[in-house]
């Protein structure tokens, strides 16, 4: 008896789990969010328990959206373009299942290291070295599956979204195991094998110049991938996708470099980080320009499919994302920014990794679920609230950023400063407002999403007993 079928329904159900646990993170990140800015604005409303403070929750907020929403999708776009590449059922089955156990049980153990203290120290890279370990295994595994299933393949040609999943399946692993090297010294604590400048550099490639971090690269191959299939037609320009891949991949390593102005980093590295940044918006902008092009001819589609307007709206903040980014590689921008409460806005975290990943979630469940299932409505609503909750953060962003360091930098006529701390963080309390607001859009966008997508679930499940009825009469 062939298991070919039974495998390629085994494959698309840890698609769906990948994607369930995507938006149960993503869910959960945003209500954190919404919490921590409300503590915020309202300091008296956080309990007073270590576990639940504001510097342990913070963090886990960020990781939780990172790793949980958008690596969970990452891993979930990957199986299910390497299963429809090669046209062949992925291989090594009990590898992804470990990929799926192994990825929530390292977002699992990490979060609750960082609620109880244990912390690397290391930004976006916070999570204590069990789950590094783990979280690397399981990486080393996605790979494994990723290239073993292509390798299936009867086409040799690539899609230009398999290139940004290699890259970033090899930038990732060697971003995550440089930032994660340490010398264990007990169950959850670590001492880094480097420090000073190197360890600043470090920790700066991490994080990249681009948005999303060291996943990047995944979320513009999801686009990739995503857009052309839902808007039926082919990607405007292959040759411009793969000349702006081979120039991020020369590009973000110093990308990040600008941002360490002022450090102990040497002047010539500072001087060589900035011209880089500057040079990255060349591809940064070809590459989301290239995708909204997709669209030319049919940009009325916009209005009818939510998912294209998410998957539009996602390469607008990303090209606003890399702008920002390239705009703080300029030394006087810089030193104005950088001293105020939030330098860099939102557009990369929600307009990039948020958006990019909830589009990317209802396009697989759309391809998992044996019939359309999910309600347009609920979707077109969703998408609504992401766009206009994003505006509302970044403008927020934005007015706290310049409002801030032009207050930093004011000084009197005995060159004190002319602001006290107290009225410099009191003009933060409007934008913050907006804030919320916009946290509290995404926030309701993600309980549509997950109300929308139980629903679709149980008529399947409904549909499946069904039919096995119906097998049995």
């Amino acid at each position: 008896m062939s298991t070919a079928p039974d495998a390629s329904l085994s494959h698309h159900k840890v698609i769906r789990q990948f994607a369930i646990m995507a938006i149960l993170w993503g869910l959960l990140s945003l209500c954190l969010a919404v919490w921590l800015c409300a503590v915020w604005l309202w300091p008296t409303l956080g309990p007073q328990l270590a576990w639940l403070s504001y510097g342990r929750l913070a963090p886990l907020q960020t990781h939780l959206l990172l790793y949980g929403l958008g690596g969970s999708a990452l891993i979930a776009s990957l199986y299910h373009i390497a299963k429809q590449t090669a046209q062949h059922a992925l291989c090594t089955p009990i590898l992804v299942r470990f990929t799926l156990l192994g990825w929530q049980s390292g977002i699992v153990v990490g979060s609750l290291s960082l609620m109880g203290g244990f912390s690397s120290g290391h930004l976006m890279a916070e999570y204590p070295w069990p789950a590094d370990v783990l979280m690397t295994l399981v990486w080393v595994a996605v790979a494994w599956v990723f290239f073993t299933t292509l390798e299936q393949r009867s086409i040799r040609r690539l899609p230009v979204a398999c290139w940004f999943f290699i890259g970033c399946l090899l930038v990732v692993l060697l971003q995550h195991s440089l930032s994660s090297l340490a010398k264990p010294i007990s169950l959850m604590l670590a001492m880094p094998l480097y420090a000073g400048s190197l360890d600043a550099m470090l920790q700066r490639w991490l994080v990249g110049a681009l948005p999303g971090g060291m996943f990047a690269l995944g979320f513009i191959g999801m686009l990739y991938h995503a857009l052309p299939s839902q808007a039926q037609r082919p990607l405007h320009s292959h040759r411009l996708a793969i000349i702006g891949f081979w120039s991020l991949i020369l590009l973000t390593t110093w990308g990040g470099a600008p941002l360490l102005y002022a450090s102990a980093l040497p002047q010539w590295s500072q001087t060589l980080g900035m011209a880089m940044g500057i040079v990255l918006l060349a591809p940064g902008l070809a590459l989301s320009v290239n995708g909204l092009l997709t669209l030319k001819g049919g940009w009325q589609s916009l209005r009818r499919d939510p998912l294209l307007c998410l998957m539009a709206a996602a390469l607008v903040f990303y090209a606003l994302a890399v702008l920002e980014q390239v705009l703080l590689s300029i030394a006087p921008l810089n030193a104005l920014t950088f001293s105020a409460a939030g330098s860099l806005s939102p557009a990369g975290t929600l307009g990039v990794v948020a958006m990019t990943s909830v589009a990317m979630l209802y396009f697989l469940l759309r391809h998992s679920l044996p019939r359309p299932m999910l309600s347009a409505r609920l979707i077109i609503v969703h998408a609504s609230l992401a766009i206009v909750g994003t505006l509302l953060c970044v403008s927020a962003s934005w007015a706290t950023t310049l409002l801030q360091g032009a207050m930093w930098h004011a000084l009197a006529a005995d060159g004190s400063p002319q602001y006290a701390l107290g009225e410099i963080l009191a003009t933060a309390r409007t934008p913050m407002l907006i804030t919320l607001a916009g946290l509290s859009c995404w926030m309701i966008g993600m309980l549509l999403m997950a109300a929308n997508v139980t629903q679709a679930l149980a008529s399947a499940s409904e549909d499946r007993e069904l039919s096995r009825g119906g097998r049995l009469a």
